[in-house]
């Protein structure tokens, strides 16, 4: 078992807290996944990279302080136990930001723990990001209103708690508290945070460093086949879901919702009853919001001009374009493109 001390300059010692040098806390939890450490540890490691003036100081805790069990049975010791006692908010006192990364179950100490995490960042107004089995605690605790997980938990998740809002994205904000999809999206919030909290630049300067062509943002769909993103829903409904995109990606054949009911063996009326109940929205709108997922993706991750990612995704009025893609990420895509952060 080794000892991880992990820090943006490679020395183990403990730097003093002045501008530029900020400290991210990790709770692990049994069953974590070593990756989606990884993929947050890595990302802030690199911060210093070409500018010494910016470093992250990353702790990692456990519960009881003892080696922790990744999910894929290797262990992590880490620097320290989790400790409320003495001044407040014990050794998260500090923290720029706190990370729980836990396994698909929590036992109740950890449970407890994870859960005493959460409220003591949301008092404290430190950003905090969840991922595996502390969404489930946060959200059965009343202390999120919105948020994601993984793709394969989301439909149990909004069926046992309807109150909670899950979507099918990367990551989600709900004030300072973040819910993550874990794995490689951990990355993509990882980024996003050094790119918010310290530099654009930087996050920029870490993707070149670390081979990533693109960060992903917040809203981005997760990466997974109609068939799984859609587990939970009747068999009619992902065909019909499966035609739709199908559709998509063949432009020269337009949306017809004749032919989506015709693939399904059910009436449009019928088509459109399946989409009200189980995903809140008809078929339309879901096919608007998948063309503009598909317009975000692309101006997030090639050189397309704008105009030609309109014609791309299927609008033939480029200000409709224009107006529809403002009303639906808040922003128009030319202000989208702006703020990309070239791969220099």
């Amino acid at each position: 078992m080794t000892k991880h001390h992990i820090f943006s300059d490679g020395h183990l010692k403990v730097h003093p807290r002045t501008k530029g040098c900020f400290e991210v806390t990790i709770l692990l939890t049994n069953g974590f996944s070593l990756l989606s450490l990884a993929s947050v540890t890595d990302v802030l490691g690199a911060v210093s990279l070409g500018n010494s003036k910016n470093q992250v100081r990353v702790r990692l805790l456990s519960v009881d302080g003892q080696a922790v069990q990744a999910r894929s049975h290797g262990h992590v010791l880490p620097d320290e136990r989790l400790d409320f006692t003495g001044s407040v908010g014990g050794n998260l006192s500090g923290s720029d930001a706190v990370v729980v990364c836990s396994g698909q179950k929590l036992n109740t100490q950890e449970g407890k723990a994870a859960l005493k995490v959460v409220r003591w960042c949301r008092r404290a107004s430190v950003p905090v990001c969840l991922m595996g089995a502390a969404v489930r605690v946060a959200a059965e605790t009343g202390q999120m209103t919105k948020g994601t997980d993984h793709w394969s938990r989301i439909p149990s998740n909004s069926e046992s708690m309807p109150h909670v809002e899950f979507s099918n994205s990367i990551f989600v904000e709900d004030g300072n508290l973040v819910t993550c999809c874990g794995e490689l999206g951990a990355m993509d919030f990882a980024l996003h945070w050094v790119s918010t909290c310290i530099s654009p630049y930087i996050a920029g300067q870490i993707r070149n460093h670390l081979l990533v062509t693109s960060a992903r943002s917040a809203d981005r769909a997760q990466t997974c086949t109609v068939s799984d993103a859609y587990k939970g829903a009747p068999k009619p409904l992902q065909i019909a879901i499966s035609t739709m995109l199908e559709s998509l990606e063949n432009l020269e054949e337009p949306l017809a919702m004749d032919n989506v009911a015709h693939n399904v063996g059910l009436s449009v009326r019928q088509i459109e009853r399946l989409f009200s109940r189980h995903l809140s929205t008809s078929p339309v709108k879901f096919y608007r919001a998948k063309q503009f997922e598909r317009a975000r993706n692309l101006i997030e991750d090639t050189n397309m001009s704008v105009t030609e990612i309109a014609l791309a995704c299927g609008f033939s009025s480029f200000s409709a374009f224009g107006r529809g893609f403002r009303k639906q990420f808040g922003l128009s895509p030319a202000r989208l493109r702006s703020v990309q952060q070239p791969l220099t």
